[in-house]
C-alpha cells in the first residue's frame, strides 16, 4: 500500500537494545511527490516538512478522488 494525500501516518524510533518501537510523531500527508518519493507531512505539533516515504507507516488510509 503506498502513501496518498490525506493519510495518516507514524515514525517510529527503535531502540536497539531491547528491539521496543516508540512512537516517535505522527501526522497527515499533505502531498506526494512520486518521482522523488518524498511525502510532506504536517504533524502533531504542527511542523510540516518533507521527509523520505520510506520512514512513514499508514496508520489510517483515506480513499482519494481526484477532482
Amino acid at each position: 500500500m503506498s502513501i496518498k494525500k490525506g493519510d495518516l501516518v507514524a515514525c517510529y524510533l527503535m531502540d536497539s537494545d531491547s528491539m521496543q518501537e516508540s512512537l516517535l510523531e505522527y501526522g497527515i500527508v499533505l502531498e506526494v511527490n512520486g518521482s522523488l518519493g518524498d511525502v510532506f507531512v504536517v504533524d502533531q505539533t504542527g511542523n510540516a516538512r518533507w521527509w523520505p516515504q520510506r520512514r512513514w507507516r499508514i496508520l489510517s488510509s483515506v480513499d482519494n478522488k481526484e477532482e
